[in-house]
């Protein structure tokens, strides 16, 4: 059993040594004229206006990369990578920690994107609310993931990770059920209430 246990423990160790070099490997580097990404030539990218964005995010004139990949349908010429200093997700709420990597709403003349994958959303309608929601006409998001049901032309941004429209009330991306949301209100330090309940982060309080 020890020399199992040994033997397990080694081969963790080695893994995450492995994963850990991989992950300092991931970088753009421009080396005789080519882009790199790790040892990958990047063969589309052009070294002579190549801009690392941080992030695993690059453009040259003709596109933007991210992880060293072509991202179709997004002009370089508009295209911002946008710093975050706090971030709220699933219950966690860390000031001055950076969200987490590669994580953002960005959006172009035709499509909008978070992170490196393309959400259905209007872009001539979308807006990033912050705290991880955004909206266009239609839809509301959350992290990227559509919110069944939430109405975008009622849905405003509390305070403390809470949300709200017209019917329901939303705790970090989360409908809280049986809330009352045409009186719920933020009431400070987590805690929010309605006519008849109050509630801390989300919970209804007994």
């Amino acid at each position: 059993m020890k020399q199992t246990a040994f033997l397990l423990k080694s081969f963790l160790v080695v893994t995450m040594m492995g994963w850990t070099l991989m992950s300092n490997a991931q970088r753009y580097e421009i080396d005789r004229g080519r882009v790199f990404f790790g040892d990958e030539v990047m063969m589309e990218a052009d070294a002579r206006n190549f801009v690392d964005l941080g992030s695993g995010y690059a453009k040259d004139r003709m596109n933007v990369y991210m992880n060293g990949h072509v991202l179709e349908n997004v002009d370089p010429s508009t295209f911002r990578l946008k710093k975050r200093p706090t971030w709220h997700h699933h219950g966690r709420e860390e000031k001055g920690e950076p969200a987490p990597e590669n994580r953002g709403y960005f959006k172009t003349n035709f499509n909008v994107y978070f992170g490196d994958k393309k959400i259905d959303a209007m872009a001539s309608t979308f807006v990033d609310l912050g705290g991880g929601y955004a909206k266009d006409s239609f839809n509301v998001f959350y992290f990227g993931e559509k919110l069944k049901g939430c109405m975008a032309s009622s849905f405003e941004i509390l305070e403390g990770g809470y949300a709200k429209d017209s019917f329901n009330v939303y705790y970090r991306g989360t409908k809280m059920e049986g809330v009352m949301a045409s009186s719920f209100k933020y009431t400070g330090n987590g805690y929010g209430q309605d006519h008849f309940n109050a509630y801390y982060k989300g919970k209804k309080l007994e």
